[in-house]
């Protein structure tokens, strides 16, 4: 078959795939080869991932991708950060050092997935009461059930509240990836069941208190709607020592007490009240058998006894003690286990802070004081009360041994702490407590020191007076890392235009000027920072001498930077026209060469230029086709010339010798004097920048180009506004805002 016979269709779709692989090919590659490390790289790499497809950097993800896993490509010998990241596993980096070797070095990084964090859902399928019901988790309100809870994985407590109904408690332990549903049940708080005191005493008109309430009253005395449970009944009548009594109120019933306060009115002899945590103990007073515990021995002969404690299987407690005249003791004379007795111990947990809640391996058991039988072995006592840091503390409780836990609660504050930009590092205090934006609940009340510090930014710190029970929101702007705001103003201060130090990036300057052979000069400059050790900036501009005004372009490099010392290169491109006339004049300026300044103490700063300037300059409308007449309307200069070598006004043009003359200026001659005017000088300048204040800067110029040629731009008889010879020395004062 001939190529001529096959599909236009089939010819037309095998370009387009021919051109599609060829613009793959170049594409891949030549984007890759834009990263620093790639770029000119020879030693061939390759990288790949379990699973495949993740995305590849290079030191820094901002330097962009370079491509996806598996990958193969060439890179420079050098120390590497590999990175790899691909949806649903985490970010993953290995370190990489390419040797100098034609063999391939292989990359691989596996990829771990990311974990969904442990979620636990409060149900209210078992009892319609859990609906609305304020969820707690770890003593943090979450919102109402049912919920959906998130959280870290280990052991939680949430607790569900609702009025009218007691409070519910549970500890569940989660994992990560897993859901644990929790069904919980409230029981509607019972109504409180009352009984009846009846209070007496063997003296009329006692105090009566109860639970250490002062009651409307005296002795004989009926206490009615008294809580069903323990309670404490206290008589006073001075000058009898107080007597006290824990009675037990049943509902329904009544309870009857005695007080005695008669025998220490006159003051004889005194009382000893004894308790003991094992009821039904023996009380021996100097080795007599006075009765079983709760027990008062009465009119005690003052002066030193032996009092000691005793009952089956518990070692037996002794006390010695003083009584006085009219004195009232109350002593508790715990006892404890002896070795094998039910392999238990007695665990004390006591506070100076009323009301916080103790929690014994996580179970909650009521409010401080609490005495609690617990087995031997190791236990978890954990203290909680709102405004206070939570008490932890682990203890190991042997068999028969009774052990005091004194939690000490410290007044805490919540701490929010919020960051512009966000994910900032927070240390309170030099310890490391999250990043922003933060929620601290039990930080410790007084001077707290706060840093807030992000990398590539300058730390935040400031020092905060914390009160217990309150909350305080700190907000940190981070500034980017850098110069102090000292070193910056000195940094502004010293930047100069004309000099060889460029200006950093973020810093501008506009400068004005006045001067000859341009009259008016306005350029704007713009820092770009430095790479590699080289500076550079960049300015556009624009100059008139009223017959021609020009736009332009520049660039200026630093090279050497050693204060007060500073070396460049430089470069600036000019075009422009006469407007407003058809005299068709136009031309450009293309100079470049080099610079070297002093600066003395970023206020003055003088600086040398020698470069070479190339010029191209269109004086007259070109010739029109028959010789003798101009597209566009010619200068008096060309008119006169054109006399001169014969146009239509012949005689009436230059003399010969003022022809000479502007021959000499353009170096053309006949008809070629029509055409552009091109050439090139070495020039010399000399500039001296003075900082008179934070933002200005006064400057004087002068720049010449001795022992040459004249340009005839810079002559009256091509530019009006000029000198009838150009001297080759100019001038510029201006001055600068500096940004």
């Amino acid at each position: 078959m001939k190529l001529t016979e096959l599909p236009l269709r089939w010819l037309r779709g095998a370009s387009i795939f021919a051109l599609a692989i060829v613009a793959l090919c170049l594409a891949g590659p030549a984007a890759a080869q834009s990263h620093p490390a790639l770029s000119g790289g020879k030693y061939p790499v390759k990288i790949e991932s379990a699973p495949p497809g993740a995305t590849i950097y290079i030191d820094r993800k901002e330097l962009g991708a370079v491509g996806v896993t598996p990958w193969q490509g060439k890179m420079k010998n050098g120390d590497y950060l590999i990175i790899v990241e691909l949806d649903g596993y985490q970010l993953a980096q290995k370190n990489q050092k390419v040797a100098r070797t034609r063999k391939v070095q292989s990359v691989f990084i596996p990829l771990i997935k990311k974990v969904d964090p442990p979620r636990i859902d409060v149900r209210a399928d078992a009892d319609q009461n859990v609906f609305g019901a304020t969820v707690y988790l770890d003593g943090q309100s979450q919102g109402s059930a049912p919920v959906l809870l998130t959280t870290t994985a280990g052991r939680h407590l949430v607790e569900l509240k609702r009025e009218g109904f007691d409070n519910f408690q549970t500890w569940v332990e989660v994992k990560d990836n897993e859901k644990a549903n929790l069904t919980p049940v409230l029981k509607a708080v019972a109504k409180p069941k009352l009984g009846i005191i009846v209070v007496e005493a063997d003296v009329p008109d006692a105090e009566v208190y109860l639970d250490g309430n002062k009651q409307n009253g005296t002795t004989p005395l009926v206490l009615n709607d008294v809580i069903e449970g323990l309670h404490v009944i206290e008589l006073r009548k001075d000058p009898a020592i107080p007597w006290k009594q824990t009675i037990q109120v049943l509902a329904g019933q009544q309870a009857k007490v005695r007080g005695e306060l008669k025998s220490t009115l006159g003051g004889q002899g005194g009382t000893i009240r004894v308790l003991s945590n094992v009821t039904g103990a023996e009380v021996f007073l100097d080795g007599t058998n006075m009765g079983k515990v709760p027990l008062d021995i009465k009119q005690v002969k003052g002066g030193d006894h032996v009092l000691e404690v005793k009952a089956p299987g518990y070692q037996p407690h002794e006390e010695r003690i003083t009584i006085n005249d009219g004195q009232s003791t109350v002593l508790k004379l715990d006892l404890n286990a002896e070795a094998g007795a039910g392999g238990k111990g007695t665990l004390k947990v006591l506070s100076a802070v009323p009301d916080a809640d103790v929690f014994l391996d996580g179970a909650g058991i009521g409010k401080v004081p609490q005495e609690k039988q617990v087995a031997r072995g190791e236990h978890f006592v954990v203290v909680k009360l709102a405004g206070y840091k939570t008490f932890e503390t682990k203890v190991r409780l042997e068999e028969g041994q009774t052990l005091t836990v004194s939690a000490d609660l410290k007044a805490v504050a919540r701490l929010r702490v919020l960051s512009d930009p966000p994910g900032a590092e927070v240390m309170i205090n030099g310890l490391p407590q999250g990043v922003t934006p933060l929620e601290l609940t039990e930080i410790e009340v007084g001077t707290t020191i706060i840093r807030v510090q992000k990398a590539g930014y300058q730390p935040w710190e400031e020092t905060h007076m914390l009160e217990g029970g309150k909350s305080d929101i700190v907000s940190a702007t981070l500034k980017v890392e850098g110069l102090s705001d000292e070193q910056l103003k000195a940094q502004q201060r010293g930047l100069a235009s004309w000099g060889a130090r460029t200006m950093p990036r973020g810093r501008s300057t506009v400068d004005i000027s006045l001067g000859y052979p341009y009259f008016f000069d306005v350029r704007v400059a713009v820092g770009a920072g430095k790479k590699s050790g080289i500076g550079f900036d960049a300015n556009v501009g624009v100059r008139s001498m009223i017959e021609r005004s020009e736009i332009g372009l520049g660039a200026r490099f630093q090279l050497v930077d050693n204060d007060p010392f500073s070396a460049g290169v430089f470069g600036n491109l000019w075009w422009g026209s006469k407007l407003f006339d058809d005299s068709k004049r136009n031309g450009a300026t293309f100079s470049a060469g080099g610079v070297a300044s002093l600066t003395a103490f970023t206020h003055v700063t003088v600086s040398a230029r020698a470069y070479l300037e190339f010029w191209s300059d269109r004086h007259c409308p070109e010739l029109k086709s028959d010789g003798v007449t101009f597209d566009g309307d010619p200068i008096e200069a060309c008119t006169k010339y054109l006399n001169r070598v014969g146009g239509p006004g012949n005689g009436s043009g230059y003399s010969a010798e003022e022809a000479k003359r502007v021959e000499d200026l353009t170096g053309e001659s006949g008809s070629d004097f029509f055409t552009r005017d091109g050439g090139v000088r070495f020039m010399t300048a000399v500039i001296a920048e003075i900082a008179l204040r934070q933002r200005w800067n006064l400057w004087v110029m002068l720049e010449g180009a001795p022992f040459q040629s004249e340009r005839a731009l810079f002559v009256d008889d091509f530019n009006a506004p000029m000198l009838t010879t150009d001297y080759n020395t100019y001038a510029r004062v201006g001055a600068t805002y500096k940004f």
